[in-house]
C-alpha cells in the first residue's frame, strides 16, 4: 500500500530491524499457506486461504477438481513488489527477482512497479515484460506489469481512476498458452483504498469493455493484483461474481492482517493449489508477500 499511518510505519521498520538483527530466528525458503474452504455465509465463488507463518496444510478434495491427466497447468504469481523497496529500506530488483523465481510462475502480475524495474526483473528471469504507467509517484513513472515466460501476442492499458485520486490502471496481456495454439487473457490491475472509489473500479474491471469483453470470451481470463480490500468478501468480490477467487492474508508480509492480493479466474479454469510465499527474504523485500495459484484448463478431448 503506498500510504501508511506513521505509527504502522515506524512499526514496520522496527520489524523490519528485528529480521534484519535475528536473521537465524526467521524460516529461510519454507512456502506457507493453508486452505479454507468458503463457508455458507460466503460467496460460492470465494475460496479463502489464510497463511499460518510456519503451518503447511494442503489442499484436499478441493470442489470441481479435474484430473491433472485432462488438463493443461499454469502457474501464475502476483505481487506488490513496492518499487522493490524493502522494509530495510534496500532498493534491490535483484532480490524481487530471485523471491519470483521461487514460485515457479509461468505469468506473472506485479503492481507499484516503477517503470524500467520489470525489464530488470524480466531480464533476471527471462521473461517477456510488459509495463502501464498510472501515474507518476515520488518523481517516478509508476505503475502494474506483467512478466511472461510465454509470448506476448497483444496488450490493452485501461485506465481506472478517478479524478482528483492517485490514477489507477489495469493492464491486458493475451499470452500464448502453452503447448497449444490458444490464448489466456491476464490482467494486473491495483485499485484504490477508498471504498467508494474501489468500488467503481471494480465495476468497471467487470464491465464488457474489460473482462466481460465479448472478444475474450473464446479463452481463459486471469485477473491478478492488489485490490487493496481488507475484507475477504467485500465490494470487490461482489463485483466480481462470475469469477472464481482465491485469496489469503499477504499484507503485511512480515505480520498478516488483510486480504489485499488476489487471483480471480473465469469459470473455463480451476485451482489446484495455492501459496503465500514467506521465505527469509520476502518479509523484508516488500510490505506485501507474493501469491501464487496453479490453475487448470481441462483440454478437450473426444
Amino acid at each position: 500500500m503506498p500510504h501508511v499511518t506513521i505509527l504502522n510505519f515506524v512499526l514496520i521498520r522496527l520489524l523490519a530491524i528485528s529480521l534484519y538483527v535475528f536473521p537465524n530466528f526467521i524460516p529461510l525458503d519454507l512456502p506457507s499457506f493453508a486452505i479454507l474452504l468458503p463457508q455458507p455465509h460466503e460467496s460460492s465463488n470465494f475460496l479463502g486461504f489464510s497463511a499460518g507463518f510456519n503451518s503447511v496444510h494442503k489442499l484436499s478434495d478441493p470442489p470441481a477438481l479435474v484430473e491433472s491427466s485432462q488438463t493443461a497447468q499454469l502457474t501464475v504469481t502476483s505481487y506488490n513488489i513496492h518499487s522493490c523497496v524493502g522494509l530495510d529500506l534496500r532498493l534491490r530488483c535483484d532480490r524481487i527477482a530471485a523471491i519470483l523465481s521461487r514460485t515457479h510462475a509461468d505469468i506473472i502480475a506485479l503492481q507499484e512497479v516503477r517503470a524500467g524495474q520489470e525489464q530488470e526483473i524480466a531480464r533476471i528471469l527471462g521473461f517477456h515484460a510488459l509495463f502501464a504507467r498510472a501515474d507518476y509517484v515520488g518523481g517516478y513513472e509508476f505503475g502494474n506489469a506483467i512478466l511472461s515466460r510465454f509470448p506476448i501476442r497483444r496488450s490493452d492499458i485501461y485506465p481506472l481512476g478517478l479524478p482528483h485520486r492517485e490514477q489507477r490502471v489495469c493492464l491486458h496481456a493475451e499470452i500464448a498458452w502453452p503447448g497449444d495454439a490458444g490464448a489466456i487473457h491476464v490482467f494486473s490491475a491495483h485499485l484504490g483504498q477508498n471504498g467508494l472509489e474501489k468500488q467503481q473500479q471494480a465495476q468497471r474491471l467487470a464491465s464488457d469493455s474489460i473482462l466481460e469483453n465479448p472478444s475474450f470470451h473464446n479463452a481463459p481470463r486471469i485477473l491478478l493484483g492488489d485490490f487493496n480490500e481488507k475484507s475477504r468478501n467485500g465490494v470487490v468480490n461482489h463485483s466480481l461474481a462470475s469469477f472464481q477467487c482465491a485469496t489469503g492474508k499477504s499484507w503485511t508480509a512480515f505480520f498478516p492482517i488483510a486480504y489485499l492480493d488476489r487471483v480471480y479466474i473465469s469459470s473455463d479454469l480451476k485451482f489446484q493449489d495455492f501459496h503465500i510465499y514467506r521465505t527469509g527474504s520476502a518479509l523484508i523485500a516488500s510490505d506485501h508477500a507474493p501469491i501464487t495459484a496453479v490453475l487448470l484448463k481441462p483440454t478437450v478431448t473426444h
